[in-house]
């Protein structure tokens, strides 16, 4: 018996699996339950990394399912040290409502996950977004709706990697509950979808060995196994769509970790 936790891109293009133990589906087997590690507790610092794992794993789904390539990801800075937290974020919500005007006057919905950070340290505060691409006009727009400083425009790739490198730079800064510096902000209208949760109890052995799903190539950098905090057996595969007519070669073989 164990815990699978199944997520699948809106676009079909990824999958995200993971098969583990825990204290609600033990596993059956004597040899199983030799494997468990003592559990250890976890100290402040690792619980927090932990946190951190976590917050860039649902905010990387959040990203796959809401953006792709060729949209625009901002970074705004500022020319001068501002008054402080209250201000920076009185600054970003109006640039904020400046970019929903842009995009109703071109038909289309703002839609984005942003971050503001350094509102209380020694760095210089900036905001991150991520938002839908913009042309080459709404760039100009852009550019001008955020008079504090510079508006720095890059073009996101869309795939797994950058979607969880992306998202892991947003959660990077511990969040700061008195300013909000490192709350990475998703848009209410994003489309959330948790990972799908079920018990397996048939017969179904728990390999160490991935095996891709038909049609998929396990992308290795993102797939291991490793071990739950209560010490048992984890199993983590990420898998991605090969392309119609894209031979499977050793992108596509099973990996053992």
């Amino acid at each position: 018996m164990y815990m699978r936790s199944r997520w699948g891109s809106l676009d079909g293009r990824y999958i995200i699996e993971k098969k583990y133990h825990s204290l609600r589906a033990m596993p059956l087997s004597p040899k199983q339950k030799e494997k468990r590690a003592p559990r250890q507790k976890e100290t402040p610092l690792s619980q927090e990394k932990i946190n951190k794992k976590y917050r860039a794993e649902k905010f990387t789904r959040l990203c796959l399912d809401n953006f792709a390539a060729g949209d625009s990801y901002l970074t705004l800075t500022y020319a001068e040290k501002p008054a402080g937290p209250e201000q920076v974020k009185k600054d970003f919500e109006a640039f904020k409502k400046k970019l929903r005007r842009i995009f109703r006057r071109g038909g289309k919905e703002l839609k984005y996950i942003s971050v503001l950070e350094n509102l209380k340290s020694k760095g210089r505060p900036h905001a991150h977004i991520l938002i839908p691409a913009l042309s080459v006009e709404e760039m100009q727009k852009v550019q001008a709706a955020w008079p504090e400083g510079k508006v720095r425009i890059e073009i996101y790739q869309g795939g797994m990697m950058d979607a969880k490198k992306l998202m892991e730079y947003f959660t990077k800064e511990d969040v700061d509950k008195e300013t909000g510096s490192g709350r990475v902000m998703p848009s209410r209208n994003l489309i959330r979808r948790e990972p799908k949760k079920t018990c397996v109890t048939r017969a179904e052995t728990y390999r160490d060995e991935i095996i891709p799903p038909p049609g998929y190539a396990v992308i290795k950098p993102l797939s291991y196994c490793g071990r739950t905090e209560e010490g048992y057996p984890l199993q983590v595969a990420v898998y991605e769509r090969i392309a119609r007519g894209e031979p499977r070669g050793k992108k596509g073989r099973s990996i053992r970790t």
